[in-house]
């Protein structure tokens, strides 16, 4: 007996290119505990919602999450991040690429 198979698409041949590879897992962290991207402490300012729901996966098990996309901005400079709350109650803060080595 043959059995025919059709073509499996997987969650990552869905996305568009560079989807999640922009973002990268930074750090966990707390509420009110300071926190700096580009020299800025997230908690010192408003944090703009993009309401862009960006795919990441969580950093120990692989487990694919949304989260969504916030701005902070200064006179000076605009920054842009991803956090969210994974399953076990953590808060993420995922970077672009390029500026997880700026993380001040």
């Amino acid at each position: 007996m043959k059995i025919k198979i059709g073509k499996i698409k997987t969650t990552s041949q869905k996305l568009k290119p560079n989807a999640m590879t922009d973002w990268k897992f930074d750090s966990f962290i707390e509420v009110d505990k300071e926190y700096r991207v580009e020299g800025l402490n997230i908690w010192n300012h408003y944090w703009h919602c993009s309401d862009r729901k960006v795919e990441v996966k969580g950093p120990f098990e692989g487990q694919v999450y949304y989260f969504k996309e916030y701005c902070i901005e200064t006179p000076e400079k605009k920054v842009n991040f991803v956090a969210g709350e994974f399953i076990n109650g953590q808060i993420g803060i995922y970077l672009k690429d390029d500026l997880r080595d700026k993380n001040l």
